[in-house]
């Protein structure tokens, strides 16, 4: 049993959890966003909070320089085993709050909702602090968020997800709980392979944000909110039903 969020067991089993995810037509939206919102394009990428290297691996082989970071030296080793030595991402161990790789990036993204990981003001403020000193003077910050109006809207239920893994099928129990005055959805999660005795659990903890809340922080790190849309088909308004936002900020 391991409570860690993305510990060893989670990111053995994470790409099979989310296969249904098409991380190349979300790289194809990134490409698509900086071409909207950035005369300079982008050559250097940073993917704070990488993972598996979702994002990252399909952007280096697309002929980007990427850095990927993450805190979960798990999932980082998922991340090494599925690269291709020719095109991979540098991937570096590092805390989104107070990472200082001393150059700067044409583009950081935090997708997967990265950003709401960081569920207190102080830890946000560090995360938007660490993407502004990372940024090219016009560079843009990608990522999405779960949208505040479409939480509270909703309500998050309990689910079960079963997939196939290379050692049998594997059952996900997810069981959240809304704190609508931090605005959090507290997710405990009860993973088990067919036919073995062991549990493992995890608790993951998101916070999702409202417009103006964003843009405030976002100004107080010195960042423009450019601009939020309906993800992952980010074409019409925001809206209740929207509970994924892509964000799209530009430094200063």
């Amino acid at each position: 049993m391991s409570p860690e969020a993305f510990g060893t067991q989670y990111a053995s089993f994470y790409d099979a959890l989310y296969s249904e995810k098409d991380y190349e037509a979300e790289c194809d939206l990134i490409e698509e966003i900086v071409h909207q919102y950035r005369d300079g394009g982008m050559n250097t990428i940073l993917d704070l909070g990488c993972g598996t290297g979702g994002h990252s691996i399909p952007l280096s082989q697309r002929g980007y320089m990427v850095t990927g970071v993450d805190r979960s030296e798990p999932m980082l080793a998922e991340a090494r085993l599925k690269s291709d030595p020719s095109h991979a991402p540098d991937f570096v161990h590092g805390d989104v709050r107070d990472l200082k790789l001393g150059r700067k990036f044409d583009v950081v993204l935090m997708m997967f909702a990265v950003l709401g990981y960081q569920t207190n003001d102080d830890d946000l403020r560090k995360a938007l602090d660490t993407v502004a000193s990372h940024l090219k003077s016009g560079g843009l910050f990608i990522g999405d968020v779960w949208y505040g109006p479409a939480v509270v809207e909703t309500q998050p239920s309990d689910r079960s997800k079963t997939v196939e893994t290379n050692n049998g099928a594997l059952t996900r129990i997810a069981t959240p709980a809304l704190d609508s005055v931090y605005n959090i959805c507290t997710v405990d999660y009860q993973l088990e392979l067919a036919g073995e005795a062991e549990i493992w659990e995890e608790q993951h903890s998101m916070r999702y944000f409202f417009f103006e809340e964003l843009e405030r922080h976002f100004e107080q790190a010195g960042l423009e909110l450019a601009a939020m849309r309906p993800f992952p088909e980010i074409g019409g308004e925001l809206s209740s039903a929207t509970w994924n936002a892509l964000f799209c900020g530009r430094a200063k």
